[in-house]
């Protein structure tokens, strides 16, 4: 049975990333070894370093790849406010608000304006009256003839 797809090109992806040329064969070289592709002498041997050494920079890489791995939260990292991003913020805020507050006052004035018997002044000269309360001014004239 043949497998379909892609072939897996194993250390050939270092090819496409970025990174110094000395980087990509030292990352090759241990990916190879950890393959089983080539022995950790030969490993040393190409990379100029010994054992020991081979033994700290693969754990290092490893140990990297898999912090890397770790479930993160999703999204974006909350950002970190300074106090004056704060202040900003908050008079940011603040303005939108008296914005919002002077739009509605130039409204109401207006209104007033161009509504004058709507006005809010009790007594004022556009005060509406009731039906009932003519009724009674009337009566009070009657009886006081």
């Amino acid at each position: 049975m043949t497998r379909r797809g892609r072939k897996p090109t194993g250390p050939q992806l270092l090819d496409r990333l970025d990174g110094s040329a000395h980087a990509k064969t030292r990352l090759r070289v241990i990916l190879e070894s950890l393959a089983g592709r080539s022995t950790i002498p030969e490993a040393c041997e190409e990379l100029g370093i010994q054992e020991t050494m081979f033994h700290k920079l693969r754990s290092e890489v490893l140990q990297t790849a898999l912090n890397r791995l770790e479930p993160r939260p999703l999204g974006r990292p909350p950002q970190r406010l300074t106090p004056e991003d704060r202040r900003a913020a908050a008079l940011e805020d603040e303005l939108r608000q008296l914005r919002v507050e002077l739009k509605a006052s130039r409204i109401r004035e207006e209104l007033a304006e161009k509504l004058p018997r709507l006005s809010s002044t009790a007594g004022g000269p556009g005060k509406k009256t009731t039906h009932s309360t003519t009724k009674n001014r009337h009566r009070k004239r009657k009886h006081s003839r």
